[in-house]
């Protein structure tokens, strides 16, 4: 009796750890998403203002075409070429945290 009584504290203790384990384990995924989510959020407003930087730069373009284009031809290339690239980084780190958290959750 006294066998079975130790075993069953002995039991009851483990499936109170097993528990206090899976509450951390699911708080702790829980904050994860929400981390997720948020970078998400962020990289999605930091592609936005690229985009409108991107717009920008191309509209200056076309408000004085022959000015613009002797004076600014290889700073305008260079700033567009770098926008673009860092377009294309932020949109790239979304897709990856997107797929992520697709695959984890």
């Amino acid at each position: 009796s006294s066998g079975i009584n130790a075993e069953y504290g002995q039991m009851s203790k483990r499936l109170t750890t097993m528990n206090s384990r899976y509450e951390a384990l699911e708080s702790r995924r829980n904050l994860e998403i929400e981390g997720f989510k948020t970078d998400v959020q962020m990289l999605r407003k930091r592609v936005q203002e690229l985009e409108k930087q991107l717009i920008r730069v191309s509209l200056k373009e076309k408000e004085n075409p022959e000015m613009y284009v002797l004076k600014h031809v290889k700073s305008t290339a260079e700033r567009s070429k770098k926008l673009m690239g860092e377009v294309n980084k932020v949109k790239s780190r979304l897709y990856s945290v997107e797929n992520n958290m697709r695959r984890n959750f």
